[in-house]
C-alpha cells in the first residue's frame, strides 16, 4: 500500500457494533489522506448492495448537522462594515479544473419506470404545492432576502446576498444542476449536502470534512446521497457508500481549510451509479479568493425540505487565513457541505465547484455571512489525487 495513502477497511467483526454513532478514530497515517470503506463491500457484497435503506419518514426527520463555532470575530468588519477590505494573497499553485458532464439522455425516462412510487410522490407534491397545500417554510426563518448594493459599494461584502429558493419545483428539482446536488444522510443522525462531481465508475460526491470525520472522535458510522431530495421524495433512489477520504490535517486539528471530504458512492437498488441520472459538476482549485459564485444547501433555517441557493462573490479575511473563502448567505444548518458554484447556469450543464459550506464566519453576522474551504491543491486537490484523479473517463 502506498505510504500516501492510509486506508481504512473494516472487518466483518468491527461492523458489528452497528449502533454505534462512530468507527474509531485511528491515527492519521505517514501520508496526507485517511480513507474508511464500507464494511459491507468488505464483506464481499455485490456493488450496489444497499446495506441501508432510508424510508421518506427517516428523511423528513433528519435533523441537519451542527456547526462548529466561528473563530473570534475581527472587530474590523463589525465597526467599518462595507467599508471595510483585506487584499487577498497571492494565489500559489497551477489553476486546475475538471469539466461538468451529462446525465443519460434516458435517466428520466427510466427513473420514472425504476422508482414509480417517488415520481407518483412528486406529482401529489406538486398539486398540493398549487392547491396551497404546502409548508413552504417547515422549519421556520425566511426565503429570501435581496440584496441592497448601496452605490460604491465593492463586491465581495459580508451580510450582503440576493437569497432564492433551488429546487422548490419539480421543474428545477429534476433538472441541471440542481439535481446534481442532494440530501447526505448520516447514519445514526443528521443530515449535510453534498453533489457529485465526476461520472462512472467512480462516482464521487464532495462535502465537508465536518460531515465525515469528527477530530479526536472518528468516522461517522456511514452515508446515503439522495439526489434531487424534496420534501422526502427520491427520485433517483438512494446511494450508499463504498468509502469516504479526509485530510489527515482535518483529523488532527481540524481547521476551515481543511473542512473537504469526498465519498465515493455504490449504485442504486436499480443497479445504475449516480451520475447516469443526475451528471456532475465540474471542480476548480486554485482560482482566486475574489469570485462570483452561488451556493446551494438543504438549510434547516429556511428549509429541511428542499434547497436554498444565495448569489454573492466571496472574498478574503485574514481572521478566517488562507485558503478560506468567505461570502454573505443567509443559510445555516443542513447547508454543511453545498457548493459554491462558478459558471452557474440554470437548465445548462455547466457549473464548477470552487468551495463547499464550512460554518460562521468572523467576518460578519451568523446567519448572514458563511465561509468555505477555498479549493486549492492543499485540500481537493490532495483528496483527489489520493483516489486516482477526481475525473471522469
Amino acid at each position: 500500500m502506498s505510504t500516501y495513502i492510509k486506508t481504512i477497511v473494516l472487518t466483518a467483526t468491527a461492523a458489528c457494533s452497528v449502533m454505534a454513532p462512530y468507527y474509531p478514530a485511528s491515527a492519521a497515517g505517514k501520508g496526507s489522506t485517511t480513507s474508511i470503506n464500507n464494511p459491507a463491500l468488505a464483506r464481499g457484497s455485490a456493488f450496489g448492495a444497499l446495506d441501508k435503506v432510508y424510508t421518506r419518514e427517516e428523511i423528513l426527520k433528519a435533523k441537519p448537522l451542527q456547526w462548529t463555532p466561528a473563530p473570534a470575530g475581527d472587530g474590523r468588519y463589525q465597526s467599518n462594515g462595507a467599508g471595510f477590505r483585506e487584499e487577498p494573497p497571492q494565489v500559489k499553485g497551477r489553476p486546475k479544473s475538471a469539466l461538468p458532464g451529462l446525465p443519460n439522455p434516458n435517466a428520466d425516462r427510466d427513473a420514472k419506470s425504476e422508482f414509480a412510487d417517488q415520481w407518483q410522490l412528486l406529482e401529489e407534491i406538486d398539486r398540493m404545492e398549487k392547491e396551497g397545500l404546502l409548508d413552504e417554510q417547515p422549519a421556520g426563518g425566511t426565503t429570501t432576502k435581496n440584496a441592497n448594493f448601496a452605490s460604491g459599494v465593492d463586491f465581495g461584502t459580508q451580510n450582503i446576498y440576493t437569497g432564492y429558493r433551488g429546487n422548490y419545483w419539480l421543474n428545477q428539482q429534476t433538472a441541471f444542476p440542481w439535481k446534481v446536488v442532494g440530501k447526505l444522510l448520516i447514519d445514526g443522525g443528521g443530515y449535510c449536502t453534498a453533489q457529485s462531481i465526476t461520472g462512472a465508475p467512480k462516482n464521487i460526491v464532495v462535502t465537508a470534512a465536518h460531515c465525515v470525520y469528527d477530530p479526536g472522535v472518528g468516522f461517522k458510522r456511514g452515508w446515503t446521497f439522495v439526489p434531487a431530495e424534496r420534501f422526502g421524495a427520491a427520485p433517483y433512489g438512494q446511494f450508499r457508500w463504498a468509502s469516504a477520504r479526509v485530510l489527515n490535517a482535518w483529523m488532527s486539528s481540524g481547521g476551515r481549510r481543511n473542512d473537504v471530504a469526498i465519498i465515493r458512492l455504490q449504485n442504486n437498488s436499480a443497479g445504475r451509479p449516480v451520475s447516469y441520472y443526475t451528471g456532475w459538476l465540474g471542480w476548480r482549485q486554485n482560482y482566486p479568493y475574489v469570485r462570483s459564485l452561488h451556493s446551494i444547501g438543504y438549510a434547516s433555517n429556511i428549509a429541511t425540505t428542499w434547497t436554498s441557493m444565495c448569489a454573492a462573490e466571496s472574498f478574503y479575511a485574514s481572521c478566517e487565513g488562507t485558503d478560506v473563502l468567505v461570502k454573505g448567505c443567509n443559510m445555516t444548518f443542513g447547508s454543511s457541505g453545498g457548493a459554491w458554484i462558478d459558471v452557474y447556469k440554470p437548465y445548462e450543464v455547466a457549473g464548477y465547484v470552487e468551495s463547499v459550506v464550512s460554518g460562521p464566519s468572523c467576518a460578519g453576522s451568523v446567519g448572514q455571512t458563511y465561509v468555505g474551504a477555498r479549493f486549492s491543491s492543499a485540500n481537493i486537490g490532495t483528496l483527489c489525487s489520493a483516489e486516482g484523479g477526481c475525473t471522469t473517463p
